[in-house]
């Protein structure tokens, strides 16, 4: 009965002064909301896919830089290696739709064995897929690319302004789910007649047999190809994500320190707040005591009060970050560098803590001082 009649009182005092406990409830939530943001692009700048290591899939680029392509030579060789399950050439295009600002992830690649590459990452209706293999002219998109630009079946889709020099007439055949369902594939072989049958690809997306055995396959990948005019490097999907993001600079550290401005922010808020709230009840407390409550009942009281703050504007702000980037479900910052914007478990996890941390360290002095004062002193208090 002490414990909810503890709990009922420590209601009571957060809706004393409700003004000062709605606006440091707001900003605090304001704040937090701020700072999830932040830690949401700082947790996809350093692993751009969530549970990366299950992923089977690797990507093959030029050793010399990604700017430089692989012959088309080389993807049966790649084929042959153990543990290879698929291979794909991916040639990124580059064009964008009727005017520059519709941009998108656009790439000729090999219909016959995409969908095998994504397997179970992305999934098409059957005949969509065999509609995209049999017409030279045929793309298929992902869904959320498709509802962007209300794409239908059927639609005719211009790629315009790549730096091929080409201009592809493609008819879209399929819309798949899943995966990276924000770019558009079109036939490889077609961008291959356009530029003269050049026979390059910029790269080949492998999928093996099991994640366990990626580290290997790309070895053996790599070696087979060690001492030629084409060496390749092979890699994660992850790892070659964090090659384009590092061109960006040390955008994680910039983030970092705004992040921990933010962070001292709220404590300032949040700090201030309760020492002004535990100043004025400092009386109060010491009739407390004097009634038989312990030290350390005032302090889990004026402790609890900072908690309920800080966690409720918490529950605003982070869970509101949450919900804005899971429905914006954003993957791509800039043309070329691509990660998941959703909000992780482990980033939801340290956010809330970081607000218990900021509600305990912004009361728990204050409350300490206020429960261990002498009761005569305090009760003559005037703060």
């Amino acid at each position: 009965m002490k414990g909810a009649k503890m709990w009922r009182l420590l209601l009571k005092n957060v809706l004393r002064n409700k003004r000062r406990s709605m606006l440091t409830l707001l900003s605090v939530a304001v704040s937090l909301f701020l700072l999830s943001a932040l830690a949401i692009v700082y947790t996809a700048l350093g692993a751009p896919l969530e549970d990366a290591d299950t992923i089977p899939l690797m990507m093959v680029r030029r050793a010399s830089g990604i700017v430089f392509p692989l012959p088309a030579s080389h993807g049966a060789r790649i084929k042959s290696v153990p543990g290879v399950a698929a291979i794909s050439p991916l040639t990124w295009f580059g064009g964008y739709w009727v005017d520059s600002a519709n941009t998108f992830a656009n790439f000729a690649v090999d219909p016959e064995t995409i969908f095998d590459v994504l397997q179970g990452g992305a999934t098409i209706p059957p005949d969509q897929l065999e509609a995209f293999k049999r017409e030279r002219t045929a793309a298929v998109a992902g869904k959320r690319l498709a509802d962007k630009y209300r794409w239908k079946i059927g639609d005719r889709i211009t790629l315009l302004g790549s730096f091929w020099g080409v201009t592809p007439e493609l008819v879209l055949r399929g819309i798949f789910t899943g995966g990276p369902d924000d770019q558009l594939y079109f036939h490889w072989e077609y961008l291959n007649e356009a530029v003269g049958r050049l026979n390059i690809t910029g790269i080949y997306w492998v999928r093996v047999e099991r994640p366990e055995i990626a580290s290997r396959v790309g070895q053996a990948i790599d070696q087979m190809f060690r001492n030629t005019d084409a060496e390749t490097k092979t890699e994660s999907v992850s790892a070659f994500m964090l090659s384009f993001i590092s061109m960006l600079g040390n955008v994680r550290g910039i983030i970092l320190m705004i992040g921990s401005a933010v962070t001292f922010a709220v404590l300032l808020i949040v700090a201030n707040t309760m020492a002004m709230s535990i100043r004025e009840r400092i009386p109060e407390a010491a009739v407390l005591r004097s009634l038989g409550f312990r030290p350390g009942h005032i302090v889990r009281l004026f402790v609890g009060e900072s908690l309920a703050l800080t966690l409720a504007g918490a529950l605003l702000g982070v869970g509101g970050a949450k919900l804005l980037s899971n429905a914006l479900a954003l993957s791509q910052i800039g043309q070329f560098v691509f990660a998941d914007m959703r909000m992780r478990t482990p980033t939801l996890l340290f956010c809330f803590g970081l607000a218990f941390a900021i509600g305990l360290l912004a009361s728990g002095l204050p409350a300490l001082r206020a429960a261990r004062a002498n009761i005569a002193d305090a009760l003559r208090h005037t703060g």
